[in-house]
């Protein structure tokens, strides 16, 4: 680094008016050098100007950022490169030497000390090279002039050796990768430079700067602060307007102008009453929030509307702030606004696709519903058409009651706006299973399936809906029996689970369920089925919960798979 890895030649060192040229080959040590200059000028509170191209200004800041406070990051200023030396097309000497001054204008006028460190770039055209070596003399003219510490780094693999010579004519000092040397080629003319040392100093003159260097790094912290402040109020994305204590408009940034269309000429002086994006009936809500953060409280932010020049009707987020002077005093405010109109579109948006999305389920839910008891008749009328037997009452009794299931779910289509309140009462699960069997005892047969029942219970009573229930059972029955288009066993046990819940297990010797797919069961929509709609599970899950069960899952593909259903017995 500058200060550790180059040796400074004849033991000087640079002060206020040193020129440098830097050539460098290695890259890393090109990155060190710049750190270590930085870090030389963050020491007596310099300000540090490095016109640098992104890319390599980034692992430049990335190293600083490890070895500077948020506060002396402050310091380190970038400009990128390409657009100060190549933004007027041609290389100008003349408007690029203007454009630097004015860099430098603000720092002058708050007497702020600075170094620059900037990375030479040029776009090939006629006669360059003669170009930039009248450019390297102006700017050692203008370096001296302002008494600035300025290096200038050039890349060995982009300028011979013989331009190389011509460059170290306007600049008092040589560095490389490795050292700094004083440039035997400068032509001082008949002016004597001196340059006192900058980083050894006795420990007297140390005693007598450091008071002025911490007394100049403070105040340019507070100008920093302020600076920041500044661009956080100018650069801010959501629009920001100031009112001083007689509540007069006096600042508005870039987003109010993009935002809403006036320019500052048009709106600054103008009464908070009158400001124009508020329409004449928002006039009591403005002065609400005038007399509130007059009083030294903000304004939490909150919805609302404000219009644009060409009568455009937004929607915000407004929220105020009270602005206070060094005695903490209110004198003025600040309003800020976020533009929300895209946001409550897409939520506008997403409200009518859930709405949709919502219709399409009940609708989809609602065939599911109605299709079991219709297959159910269906089975029973094939087994009547095959049958010879004349006692065919327990049959009929059946579809008649699945007929009234059909009816008591169009009934509740029509009450959809009122739902059914569920009606819980004692019953037996047993019973309740013994009747689901024999409504798809048809639809087994007619599959080549055989039904084997495991109960060890003669009865256990739950607090349930038997229509729920019976659905629950219908649902998970049902799959295991297409699960076997081509015949199978299918095993319902029902035994008591703990000491006070009864087990449903329900376990066929179908394809199985592959395990990617098993966490998916019970999502709307999601089924393994050809014509599906993955609602029956989803439905029977969420009567599992409603009744404060558990439901479990466990297949294997090729083998067939599990249903454990654990309910509460009634005490």
């Amino acid at each position: 680094m500058l200060d550790g890895n180059i040796k400074l030649a004849y033991d000087m060192e640079i002060s206020n008016g040193g020129h440098i040229l830097y050539v460098y080959e290695n890259e890393d040590r090109y990155i060190e050098n710049a750190v270590s200059f930085i870090l030389s000028g963050i020491k007596y509170g310099h300000h540090l100007l490095i016109i640098e191209n992104r890319s390599r200004y980034k692992n430049i800041h990335d190293r600083l950022s490890t070895l500077l406070t948020e506060e002396e990051l402050l310091y380190v200023h970038h400009i990128d490169n390409y657009k100060f030396y190549r933004i007027y097309g041609d290389f100008d000497c003349t408007l690029i030497l203007d454009h630097f001054n004015e860099l430098l204008k603000p720092f002058q006028e708050k007497c702020m000390t600075v170094r620059t460190w900037a990375h030479v770039e040029w776009k090939e055209q006629d006669n360059i090279l003669a170009i930039l070596k009248q450019y390297e003399i102006e700017a050692d003219k203008n370096v001296k002039k302002l008494g600035l510490i300025s290096v200038c780094a050039y890349n060995a693999n982009e300028i011979r050796g013989s331009f190389q010579n011509d460059l170290l004519r306007s600049h008092a000092y040589f560095m490389t990768d490795n050292e700094l040397v004083p440039s035997p080629l400068y032509e001082k003319g008949c002016d004597q430079v001196v340059f006192p040392s900058l980083s050894i100093h006795t420990e007297m003159q140390n005693k007598i700067e450091r008071h002025s260097l911490e007394r100049e790094k403070a105040e340019g912290q507070l100008r920093a602060t302020r600076a920041q402040l500044e661009s956080f109020i100018m650069d801010n994305l959501d629009p920001i307007l100031i009112f001083n204590q007689h509540d007069q408009l006096i600042k508005v940034n870039y987003a109010f102008e993009r935002t809403y269309g006036w320019s500052v000429e048009e709106v600054l002086g103008i009464s908070v009453t009158q400001i124009p994006i508020a329409s004449p009936e928002q006039e009591a809500e403005v002065l609400r929030n005038r007399n509130i953060v007059i009083s030294g409280v903000g304004v939490e932010a909150y919805e609302t509307f404000s219009i644009k020049k060409d009568g455009t009707k937004l929607h915000v987020l407004l929220s105020c702030s009270p602005i206070r002077d060094a005695q903490n005093r209110v004198n003025g405010f600040a309003v800020i606004i976020r533009d929300i109109t895209e946001k409550k579109l897409a939520e506008q948006l997403l409200i009518s696709s859930e709405k949709q999305s919502i219709a399409a389920q009940l609708a989809a839910g609602i065939a599911h519903e109605i299709r079991n008891p219709i297959t159910s008749i269906k089975g029973f009328l094939q087994l009547l058409q095959r049958s010879k037997s004349t006692n065919h009452d327990k049959y009929f009794e059946i579809m008649f009651s699945e007929f009234d299931r059909i009816e008591l779910i169009i009934r509740e289509l029509l009450v959809l706006a009122k739902p059914q309140v569920t009606k819980f009462e004692l019953k037996d699960i047993r019973t309740i299973i013994e009747d689901v069997m024999t409504l798809l005892e048809g639809q087994a047969h007619l599959n080549n399936i055989q039904i084997i029942t495991i109960f060890e219970l003669e009865e256990a009573y739950l607090n349930c809906d038997e229509n729920q229930i019976k659905q629950m059972c219908i649902n998970f029955i049902k799959n295991a029996i297409e699960s076997m288009p081509n015949g199978g066993n299918l095993t319902i046990e029902l035994k008591l689970y703990g000491k006070n819940q009864v087990l449903i297990g329900i376990a066929d010797e179908g394809f199985g369920i592959p395990e990617q797919i098993l966490k998916l069961l019970g999502q709307p929509f999601y089924t393994t089925k050809e014509k599906g709609t993955g609602l029956g599970f989803m439905v029977s899950k969420k009567i599992v919960e409603n009744h404060y069960g558990q439901l479990r899952v466990s297949s294997e593909v090729n083998k067939g798979t599990t249903i454990e259903v654990l309910l509460p017995i009634a005490k």
